[in-house]
Parts: C-alpha cells; structure tokens; sequence
C-alpha cells in the first residue's frame, strides 16, 4: 500500500505548470519507500519536467531520459520515461506513460495512465508498478 501511495504525488504532481509542481510538496510523507521518494527540490523537479516533456511530445515512445545529482552518501539516480499513443477515455485524451528510476542495482518501473484535462493539465488516472 506504501508503494501506491508513494507514486501518488508522481500522479499528483505531474501536470503541466509551475503551480502544479508546487502542489506536490505535501506528498513527501507517503514517498518513503520508493526511489521517487527520495528525490529532493530540484531533482524531483527535473524529474517531473521530464514527465510533462514525454506525455506533451507527439511521438509515441520517444524515450526521454533523466540524472539526478543523488544524495550526499548515495549513488545518483538515473531513469527515463516514454509515452505511449494517446487515445481518448472519458471524453479526454489520455496516454499511458512507463517511468524507470534506478540507483545502483535497484530499478523501479511504473506504468501510468495519464489524462489531460480541460484546463491542460496531466492527471494521472491509474498507477502500476512493473
């Protein structure tokens, strides 16, 4: 359950704008014990750029990766994310996008179905850890 909420403020977060990334902020508690709730300001900024970057690019599976400068006393994170063809549910256009986080050995992959509303913003509809 930890490891749902965890991606819950990745699902949250990911929307379009620096108002929603400053909404994220308060998801921290619940990302303990993922890799994505390790990152910190502008790491986990960057990483959310780099979403809103693959789910807005037409091209279906363009690969777009990401570094993080880590921790002190940690190896860095690295990953990537792509999206997949979008389609329309619920009357929006919705597009399931695959994010891989890894530090060291350690890989976390996630499939999530995001969704732009009317106002343009991501949503993110279902979550999925591989």
């Amino acid at each position: 359950m930890r490891k749902y909420l965890a991606l819950r403020g990745l699902i949250n977060l990911i929307l379009c704008g620096a108002p929603a990334l400053a909404s994220a902020q308060g998801y921290g508690a619940f990302n303990n014990d993922t890799l994505y709730g390790t990152l910190k300001g502008s790491d986990r900024d960057s990483f959310d750029r780099t979403v809103v970057q693959a789910l807005q690019d037409p091209q279906t599976g363009k690969r777009f990766p990401w570094t993080g400068a880590g921790a002190a006393g940690k190896a860095a994170l690295t990953g990537e994310v792509h999206a997949d063809a979008a389609h329309e549910q619920n009357g929006m256009p919705c597009r399931p996008l695959h994010a891989t986080l890894r530090r060291g050995k350690t890989d976390e992959r996630w499939t999530f179905l995001f969704c732009r509303r009317a106002d343009g913003q991501w949503k993110a509809a279902s979550q999925t850890r591989n």
